[in-house]
């Protein structure tokens, strides 16, 4: 676990509003802060401010556990909002979609001023502001939709292409929190190595069957998004992608686009923890649609489980260490939502199946080449 570098400091305002002042570095270090101040405030308060002046700097895995966070008031009926965000961090906000589960206001006397604070995902703010300034270090830009160029004509190449980036806040199935960590037994490589050569060489540990094509040949990097051909059963494969949203010398992260299976981020990390270096795959997920609920039900998440083992297998022996893989799983929002069944329509294993037949065409004629 890296050092905790950040204070979380709650005062109480007018006796039905928790503010938790958030200073420093707000990422993996600040979980059990966080969630200790969800504990202590359950049921006490009608609304939580969080108030972003003093914030250093947010990595994706501080994102990744103000959604949990948010999940978790919203099941409550807990308004959640914020206040005091600089302008890059407000357009980090609009990319990770956290701005329709944390009601954001200017300062911390217009929060107050407007409370009841909403609790769960609202609409989208329509008068939002395209922001054009440099960057949240680490983070990518917000985009409108993705656009994937220049990958392997052997590919298939659907289903990618003017989507939308997705969010956890987003999806029909049930919030899932999981963790696959390989705990390496000696420490002759530095976890900031292990990131650096994981982000260079990623695709090549992906299990057979599986790829990832970034836009271009391109780096991973922030803003870079990536072509997906995954692997359902034998030669059949499904087209979807990702986009890069975050990216510094600990950790990087992905979000899903529109069409893929699963609504969701996955970090990628290493870090020391209690004189071990560690090796972390966390993925904040929801299944994208009904079908896809029901294939996880039905053992698709079993296969997913299997996908990430195998990686960071992969991954370690790339680096010639030895090690186990541990998993955790965490049911945080266990509600299906009936308003997001529409996805369907844009399910990639679906639109994938009438390419299918060309696909395999193209790669029977590229192997007797």
């Amino acid at each position: 676990m890296p050092e905790d570098k950040s204070a979380i400091r709650p005062r109480i305002a007018d006796g039905d509003t928790l503010i938790l002042d958030i200073q420093g570095l707000l990422n993996r270090a600040c979980e059990n802060t966080l969630l200790r101040s969800l504990d202590a405030g359950m049921g006490k308060y009608k609304n939580v401010l969080l108030n972003f002046a003093d914030l250093a700097h947010m990595d994706s895995e501080g994102a990744t556990l103000l959604i949990v966070y948010a999940a978790r008031l919203a099941q409550k009926e807990i308004g959640l909002g914020a206040c005091h965000l600089s302008e890059p961090f407000r357009d980090v906000f609009r990319l990770a979609c956290l701005d329709q589960a944390i009601k954001l206001f200017d300062t911390e006397n217009e929060a107050l001023r407007r409370r009841p604070f909403p609790a769960g995902v609202q609409p989208l703010d329509r008068e939002f502001q395209a922001y054009t300034g440099p960057p949240a270090p680490g983070w990518a830009r917000n985009v409108a939709q993705v656009a994937i160029k220049d990958v392997p004509a052997t590919a298939m190449n659907v289903n990618a292409n003017g989507r939308p980036v997705t969010s956890p806040v987003h999806g029909f199935g049930r919030l899932w929190d999981k963790k696959y960590r390989f705990q390496i037994t000696n420490n002759d490589v530095e976890p900031q190595q292990i990131v650096s050569l994981w982000r260079k060489e990623f695709p090549d540990f992906w299990p057979k069957g599986n790829r990832l094509m970034t836009s271009g040949g391109g780096p991973i990097v922030p803003g870079t998004p990536a072509l997906l051909n995954l692997s359902i059963a034998g030669p059949l494969v499904m087209a979807t992608g990702i986009f890069v949203i975050y990216a510094d010398d600990d950790t990087f992260c992905f979000s899903t686009i529109r069409g893929h299976m699963l609504y969701g981020w996955i970090n990628f990390s290493s870090f020391r923890e209690n004189g071990k270096t560690i090796i972390q795959v966390h993925p904040l997920l929801r299944p994208a649609d009904p079908l896809m609920e029901m294939g996880f039900r039905l053992g698709a998440a079993q296969k997913e489980d299997t996908f990430w083992h195998q990686t960071l297998r992969n991954l370690a022996a790339r680096l010639g260490v030895q090690g186990r893989v541990e998993q955790t799983n965490a049911l945080i929002d266990n509600r299906l939502r009936w308003n997001e069944a529409g996805n369907i329509w844009y399910c990639g294993t679906l639109r994938s199946s009438p390419y299918m037949p060309w696909h395999l065409l193209q790669r029977m004629i590229s192997s007797r080449k």
